[in-house]
């Protein structure tokens, strides 16, 4: 299973505790991780103009990110990042893309993999399968 987190449930998962972070962990330690460069860069730029003061998020989205399996960015279109990571995403095999955007959620399956809510990618993946 490879499972891609937009840059928001990155975010999420780092800064807060709660659904994203269980997303974070339990995809990282089934090695389920996929990411791209792109999701670093977001994730740097907003963790330092937003969270200055949690030097501890930072580290750890390093941490785990540095584990994740790393896919090559899409460059195109250069104004869209969200179509970017999603074709990403799809290129490197993901079949499940977790956002919390209203406007990607709202793009539905991409081929043969599912862009679904941080909920719905909980069920899907950790309570529907048993594995839990």
């Amino acid at each position: 299973m490879k499972v891609f987190l937009d840059t928001n449930v990155w975010l999420s998962a780092t800064v807060f505790a709660g659904l994203c972070a269980e997303i974070l962990t339990e995809s990282a330690q089934r090695n389920w991780l996929l990411t791209t460069r792109l999701v670093q860069v977001e994730a740097h730029e907003v963790l330092g103009r937003k969270f200055p003061h949690l030097p501890q998020s930072q580290a750890m989205f390093d941490a785990i990110w540095s584990e994740a399996a790393c896919a090559p960015d899409v460059d195109e279109p250069a104004d869209d990042n969200d179509v970017r990571l999603v074709r990403a995403a799809q290129e490197a095999g993901a079949l499940v893309f977790v956002t919390g955007d209203r406007r990607v959620l709202g793009w539905g399956a991409q081929g043969d993999m599912q862009i679904l809510s941080p909920r719905d990618a909980w069920m899907r993946l950790f309570v529907k399968s048993g594995v839990n």
